[in-house]
């Protein structure tokens, strides 16, 4: 038998590549190969790189070109000895990496946001890379900050705390929960070193209280969301407040709470009103509006048991939400599908599940997003005929078996 042909290990059967055929071809042959041997799948595979299966599928086939730090994580996995380094430097344009000897106590802390920047824009799409590059960045920082001049100590530990927590969540929304506490711990201890309040707080609700509450533990999530509301109130900025304050209500709503929901409802809503100093935000801040609270509103209403309420506040998300900020959307995209379900619009959850599945096509689908999808496909089998639903069904369940 030939097992690459037939072995569930490998994906979906891939034409034979001809290393020859270009530089791009032999890194991809040799990646296959190499994961080919180690048993893994596509999936598999991207579990431990932050990618997509299907994003690893096509760049075994030559179809697309891994970013540089993508090709150095996947040598390290395979204990490449820099092979796969080799043979991607034959068509990745040369690359100025990052190098501790270029910080300066001067120079890190811009250095270092640049960075977060970057790689935030792609988290935003689950497309983050850089991610060893933001860690080595990460360790270089923490050594010119400890002996940093006092006029540069803060700057330098709340840029540290900023990475932190930017991969932090990386890690969660990846499914590495334990990876993400013990580094937003990390970033909460620097955050307080560089006396950012406003920091903290996000640490504490909208990364660790979400956390929790996402993972099954909602009463930790209260207790963590009410803590950071008071670092939030402190720090003055009615934005923040209003972001840990839908936190709370989202831990509110898992534990069936809706009096206590919809009391810090009104808060976020009350604060985001009266927020003006908009243009004094952090970057990590602009991720919550107006839109964005209204999502949260419809996950809140969908928890307490009223999908008709729920789609009201999904579907204004869903008409403002910024293209860019792709994994919310897809997450109340299908989220208003399930509302639908549950009122018995099943034409309406049918369209909106095949659009969501046309917006996914060739974006890179994390773990957390997946068990959205997942949920979805429970609701249609609870809730909706499958002889009416089979072809959407058939697509869904192809797109999760492609991405899981």
């Amino acid at each position: 038998m030939d097992w690459h042909a037939h072995n569930p290990h490998v994906g979906q059967v891939l034409r034979q590549l001809s290393p020859c055929a270009s530089a791009a071809a032999a890194f991809g042959a040799e990646l296959r190969d190499r994961r080919v041997r180690a048993r893994w799948s596509l999936s598999e595979l991207g579990r431990q790189v932050f990618v997509s299966g299907a994003l690893l599928g096509r760049i075994e086939k030559a179809e697309r070109r891994p970013h540089p730090d993508l090709v150095r994580q996947l040598d390290e996995v395979f204990d490449a000895s820099g092979e796969l380094v080799r043979l991607a430097s034959a068509f990745l344009e040369p690359e100025r990496g990052f190098e501790s000897e270029d910080l300066t106590p001067d120079t890190a802390e811009e250095t270092l946001r640049t960075l977060i920047i970057d790689v935030r824009c792609h988290d935003h799409t689950m497309a983050a890379g850089q991610l060893q590059q933001v860690a080595h960045c990460i360790k270089a920082v923490e050594a010119l900050a400890a002996k940093a001049s006092v006029a540069q100590h803060a700057g330098l530990w709340r840029a540290v705390a900023e990475a932190q927590q930017l991969t932090a969540w990386i890690s969660f929304d990846h499914g590495y929960r334990r990876q993400a506490e013990t580094t937003l711990a990390r970033a909460r201890s620097n955050a307080e070193k560089a006396n950012a309040l406003d920091l903290v707080a996000y640490i504490g609700g909208p990364n660790s209280a979400f956390i929790h509450t996402w993972n099954g533990d909602p009463a930790r999530g209260v207790e963590l969301a009410y803590g950071a509301l008071g670092w939030a109130r402190r720090s003055g900025n009615r934005r923040l407040i209003a972001f840990v304050a839908a936190m709370a209500a989202r831990a509110h709503a898992k534990l069936n709470e809706a009096s206590l929901c919809r009391e810090m409802l009104s808060l976020a809503e009350t604060h985001l009103d009266q927020h003006q100093d908009e243009a004094n935000d952090p970057d990590w801040l602009t991720v919550f509006d107006h839109t964005a609270l209204a999502g949260h509103r419809g996950s809140c209403l969908l928890d307490l048991g009223n999908p008709h309420d729920a789609v009201e506040a999904l579907t204004e998300q869903q008409s403002t939400g910024p293209a860019t900020f792709v994994r919310n959307n897809l997450i109340w995209q299908l989220e208003r599908s399930i509302a639908d379900l549950q009122t018995g619009q099943v034409d309406a959850a049918m369209s909106a599940i095949e659009r969501t599945l046309t917006y996914a096509a060739g974006t890179p689908v994390t773990p957390r997003v997946l068990q959205v999808f997942r949920s979805t496909d429970r609701a249609l089998s609870v809730t909706a005929d499958e002889s009416t639903t089979a072809v959407t069904r058939g697509r869904l369940r192809g797109f999760i078996a492609a991405n899981g």
